[in-house]
């Protein structure tokens, strides 16, 4: 009888540790999920053409033929 209680005993020990497990497991995956979302947005932005254009005047100075630069030389 006392072998039979320390089996059940050791199995529910088990048993919580692998739903703690488990438990962390899952909120893994969701914020890897909110993580995949977020790169998806990011990967659809960078490629839209908008994007690269914003990136070439303001990072890389260019201009589109026939646009004409003004300069605040106050600045």
């Amino acid at each position: 009888m006392f072998y039979i209680g320390t089996v059940l005993v050791r199995q529910q020990a088990i048993i919580h540790s692998q739903r703690q497990q488990l438990k962390q497991i899952q909120e893994n995956i969701e914020q890897e999920k909110e993580l995949n979302e977020k790169l998806l947005r990011q990967k659809e932005e960078v490629a839209s053409e908008k994007y690269n254009e914003k990136i070439a005047r303001e990072s890389l100075g260019m201009v589109k033929n026939g646009e004409r630069v003004f300069v605040d030389v106050n600045r």
